[in-house]
């Protein structure tokens, strides 16, 4: 890819960018304004060969063509986002030959910031092909989930771990197959959803209207079934989601949390201390599930996703409700999943993490490295390798 010269046209400079790493399936790109453009792929973040450098404006240029308000916006702020997508922005465009250009594979979520070396920016690449259920392989019990009638399901993990992809898929599988109306509110927009057998209203918040809150404020007006709300992180959309759930709604969100003990001592930790008790009642009978995701650098390249899954069951929502404990409570939850939790289909980080040990996909040191309890691995591979060793001698005695 050439560098860019100062006549270059922004839009299709990102654009470029997007498309050729998101063929190679990379997650991200980032320009910095003093060593050039990087992209991320497996994990890894690397630089874009032959471009260490990228010349003076280029990315103030992408800032005022692609984020609403532009540099303005960015030098009252400090940082920025949008969403990217080079063929609402480009419109009809031909090549020189005058066939039509190649209309562009991926979209684009945009972060800039303002920073010591100067403004950079990062696009997280998104397909415009939602990923079926089936391909990202997300359990029926998720899949059921999202056709419950009311209700709080969350998505929880770290940046990149693939919570919007998973909610798209299964948000889109309804989209595709139910007489319903679904409506989003994002920050900015990600996936769009293509025609279906279902309404879906879309709106960015920022742009469409000011907060989520706001948002599902509306929502609640206009006769969804389901709606996705980008993240909850204050207390204000927590308060709204928790209503909408408890009001007739199916409320799909996310959530920056390593587990569900974790997801719920955050949520909970966003009213003050005379809310509380009021939020823990509400919680214990709304909530539906919380899906923890963790995307892995698999051995021989590419990720794998270990979840971790904890359905609201009577004995559960007891766990929600807590003992005043704070720490004692979060330690409930964990335990709760390696036990009982397995025979009503829950999935403690631990299990799920052993499976791509036993199945080869990661090493053992990268599952301890992402277990809340490093130790447990090691008794759930040797447990396991009991079993196995049980079995084998097992078929032995019957041949």
């Amino acid at each position: 890819m050439s560098q860019p010269t100062t006549t270059f046209d922004p839009i299709s400079f990102v654009s470029a960018l997007v498309d050729t790493y998101g063929e190679q399936g990379a997650s991200d790109i980032h320009l910095t304004p003093d060593r050039g453009v990087f992209f991320v792929q497996d994990k890894k973040t690397m630089q874009v060969p032959n471009m260490g450098h990228l010349p003076p404006g280029v990315i103030e240029a992408v800032v005022d063509r692609i984020v609403p308000g532009g540099m303005q916006r960015l030098q009252q702020l400090g940082q920025a986002g949008a969403s990217f997508d080079a063929n609402q922005l480009l419109g009809l465009a031909r090549n020189d030959d005058g066939s039509v250009r190649q209309r562009s594979a991926f979209r684009g979520r945009v972060a800039v910031r303002q920073g010591f070396n100067g403004v950079s920016l990062t696009t997280r690449i998104i397909s415009r092909d939602i990923p079926t259920v089936q391909k990202l392989g997300l359990p029926q019990s998720l899949a059921k989930t999202i056709e419950r009638p009311d209700g709080l399901f969350l998505f929880v993990g770290q940046t990149g771990s693939g919570k919007s992809t998973s909610i798209a898929a299964l948000v889109n599988a309804i989209n595709q197959n139910w007489e319903t109306h679904i409506y989003t509110a994002e920050a900015p927009i990600e996936y769009v959803y293509p025609p279906g057998k279902s309404l879906v209203t879309q709106r960015e918040v920022g742009m469409h209207v000011p907060t989520f809150a706001a948002a599902i404020e509306d929502a609640k007006r206009s006769h969804p079934r389901i709606i996705v709300v980008g993240e909850i992180l204050n207390a204000e959309t927590a308060r709204s989601a928790l209503l909408a759930a408890a009001s007739g709604h199916l409320v799909v969100s996310t959530m920056h949390a390593g587990s569900t003990a974790e997801a719920i001592d955050t949520f909970i930790s966003m009213f003050t201390s005379d809310e509380q008790p009021l939020v823990r009642t509400q919680l214990s009978q709304v909530l539906r599930c919380i899906a923890v995701q963790k995307l892995l650098a698999k051995t021989g390249g590419g990720l794998a996703m270990a979840q971790e899954i904890a359905f609201n069951t009577r004995q559960f929502s007891q766990l929600i409700l807590g003992n005043g404990d704070r720490s004692g409570d979060m330690v409930l939850v964990q335990q709760y999943l390696l036990g009982n939790g397995r025979q009503e289909q829950m999935v403690a980080m631990e299990h799920s993490l052993v499976k791509l040990v036993r199945a080869g996909s990661i090493t053992e040191d990268v599952a301890r490295a992402n277990a809340a309890d490093p130790k447990m691995i090691d008794e759930l591979l040797a447990a396991a390798e009991l079993r196995e060793q049980d079995q084998h001698r097992g078929g032995r005695g019957r041949r």
